[in-house]
């Protein structure tokens, strides 16, 4: 018999299933749109249902594979002791136990994660940090959050809760963020703040805009930073400045937890991400500028392998890595 694991990632706009074996491979997944208006029950629904097909098609007695846990992820406030997901904005979901629905549901242990935190174990143990000790993960998306592998361990924090790098403030009088704080990551370099500048530009009339909007259909309520991306691929300076603000931004909050955390390795992933050099070479040149030399020149940067399946995979991975942690420690005490 094969122990494999389920790894569940919900998202604001996909939910997405997968059956991972302890190397981290995908073995089978399905995926499906979110639809969060339809609300909460239907949404659960769905996602056992799905869940449930997938298991049915890969667990067979003649496949050989024996279920040992299933991790969702999930972005929001959650109690991972309960099970519960306490408030998740882009779910609508508030207070919805949905540890103990599918314990119940697939009688096998049941573990809720932070989709951050889970796509950072999915990177650390099956992707572009498969043996480093000390990692972090960084995804630059619609918002910013990631993950801290410390010293071989993932940082949860005392309620789970660790590794808010988005809310790293880097300006105390900046822009207001939505957690409350001023000056956030946040707010200088995530996909919406790119898009929002964007957007102001083209109403206030900012002729440079012109090639950008293009991108985007000539219409600014479709646009997103991957418009100003593919229009700073081109060469338009003005989407380059966008980008090179972001990076700029990012490199300043990346300094700070380089020199709080000092890591071997800072993985990049999100779709923001994927604008390359003309982000990351003014985040780079910030960091070296403003960094200690002998903490900021020892970190190896670099691009997240998983993609999209990062999350799916760490969620599904945590049994593994609770495993190991349990046996480190009673081999510690013992």
């Amino acid at each position: 018999m094969n122990d494999v694991y389920v790894g569940i990632d919900v998202g604001g706009t996909k939910m997405l299933a997968a059956l991972v074996n302890g190397s981290g491979t995908i073995m089978a997944k399905v995926q499906q749109p979110t639809r969060a208006e339809r609300g909460t029950k239907d949404t659960i629904r769905r996602l056992m249902a799905m869940t449930e097909s997938l298991i049915k098609e890969s667990c067979s007695e003649a496949e050989g594979n024996t279920i040992q846990g299933i991790g969702i992820a999930v972005a929001g406030i959650l109690d991972p002791s309960k099970g519960t997901v306490m408030l998740a904005t882009n779910l609508g979901w508030e207070n919805v136990p949905i540890g103990p629905l599918l314990k119940q549901y697939f009688q096998c242990p049941v573990q809720v994660i932070n989709d951050a935190n889970a796509a950072a174990l999915g990177e650390w143990l099956a992707g572009a940090g498969v043996g480093m000790k000390d990692v972090i993960y960084v995804t630059v998306s619609t918002g910013i959050g990631g993950g801290i592998i410390s010293d071989g361990r993932l940082m949860l924090g005392s309620t789970n809760s660790a590794a808010e790098l988005g809310h790293i403030s880097i300006d105390r009088n900046g822009p207001l963020c939505a957690c409350g704080n001023r000056g956030c990551i946040e707010v200088y370099a995530s996909g919406n703040t790119i898009a929002n500048r964007v957007r102001e530009d083209i109403r206030s009339g900012d002729a440079s805009t012109a090639i950008v909007l293009e991108m985007a259909g000539g219409n600014p309520e479709l646009l997103n930073a991957r418009h100003v991306a593919e229009a700073a691929q081109t060469g338009d300076e003005y989407a380059k400045d966008r980008l090179a603000e972001a990076g700029s931004a990012l490199g300043m909050g990346l300094t700070a937890i380089i020199h709080l955390i000092n890591p071997e390795m800072i993985i990049l992933g999100g779709g923001v991400s994927q604008s390359g050099r003309l982000l990351f070479e003014p985040m780079l040149n910030t960091i070296r500028g403003h960094g200690i030399p002998g903490l900021v020149n020892r970190v190896r940067f670099v691009t997240a392998k998983l993609g999209g399946d990062a999350g799916a995979v760490g969620a599904a991975l945590w049994w593994r890595y609770e495993r190991t942690i349990t046996s480190a420690i009673q081999e510690t005490v013992w």
